[in-house]
């Protein structure tokens, strides 16, 4: 029986496609295979099978309002924003998606929230990568062919 390390585990994630530090666009692709959730982020319009919409507008004084909202209707006091806010629209974005909800981020946001939208994917998956790992060092050891340590 061989001993059961850290880097045999790791190499065994590897084979079944499960990478240890991947990119946000991978990442998204996981979330959408495992739990349902798709993102767009080129529709120009919303339609109601977005959960989250991520979107701007413009006051009738010419000022532009953000919008991070489950409603049709949103509230300016709960879901409106003066600026932007990258983070947290991230955040909640990733949350939904991660509940198999649809997320609709408009087009012209994206191309600035999408390096901290990947950032926020990319600090989500190491707790997902340790319960695959855990899972996997859990499989390896009831095959039999691996033990932890030397018999002493």
């Amino acid at each position: 029986m061989e001993i059961l390390t850290d880097e045999i585990i790791i190499e065994k994630l590897n084979e079944d496609g499960f990478m240890e530090e991947p990119d946000g666009p991978w990442i998204l692709e996981y979330i959408q295979s495992e739990y349902g959730g798709n993102l767009d982020n080129t529709s120009d319009y919303i339609d109601d099978k977005w959960t989250l919409k991520i979107y701007t507008e413009m006051t009738s004084d010419g000022y532009d309002i953000f919008w991070c909202t489950q409603e049709d209707r949103p509230y300016i006091s709960q879901d409106g924003y003066y600026y932007e806010d990258y983070n947290e629209w991230s955040e909640q974005a990733v949350q939904e998606l991660t509940h198999g909800s649809n997320v609709w981020i408009d087009p012209c946001l994206w191309d600035d929230m999408e390096y901290d939208f990947n950032n926020e994917l990319e600090s989500w998956w190491p707790d997902v990568y340790e319960e695959l790992f855990d899972r996997k060092k859990e499989e390896l050891l009831d095959s039999g062919e691996y033990k932890l340590e030397e018999d002493e």
